[in-house]
Formats: structure tokens, sequence, C-alpha cells
């Protein structure tokens, strides 16, 4: 396909998607700036996360809430990943 390009360069971060359950719970920390952060609040470096990755709910799902905190972790993921410089 003309519209993929392939990705060269390493670090690659992977995860398996299914569609087998409604949603899950917990996951990574993440900041204010949608960042994964390791257990001692440091930030791993280009690692961003939105919805339920790391959820501001935790273990406590709050019904259709999921939807608020995927847009609005999406943008701030999004706009920060955005403004990082380019790998050398």
């Amino acid at each position: 396909d003309k519209m993929l390009n392939p990705i060269r360069r390493a670090p690659f971060y992977a995860l398996e998607l299914s569609p087998s359950m409604l949603n899950t719970q917990g996951g990574p920390r993440r900041n204010e700036h949608a960042r994964i952060v390791r257990p001692d609040g440091t930030p791993i470096g280009r690692l961003y996360s939105a919805g339920e990755l790391g959820s501001i709910y935790s273990y406590l799902y709050q019904g259709t809430g999921n939807i608020g905190e995927c847009l609005v972790f999406g943008r701030i993921a999004g706009r920060n990943a955005a403004a990082e410089k380019a790998w050398t």
C-alpha cells in the first residue's frame, strides 16, 4: 500500500490487540502529559498513552467514561508526541 511506510529504527513498542472483552482496568501509570511513567514517577521517553491504557479511573470503571478519557488523553498524547524532536 502506498499509504504505508516501513518503520526501520528502534526502539519499538508493540501490543497485541483483540476484541475479546468490554474493557480493561489498570495498566501502566501516566502523568498529566499522557507520558507513561516508571514506578519512581520519571517518564519513559517517547512512550505515551490514551484511553484505558493507564486509565485515570484505575480499577474502577465509570460507564461511558472511557470515551471522554480517550478523546482528552488522545489529544494530549498526540500533541506531546508531535512536539518531540526527530530521532537522529
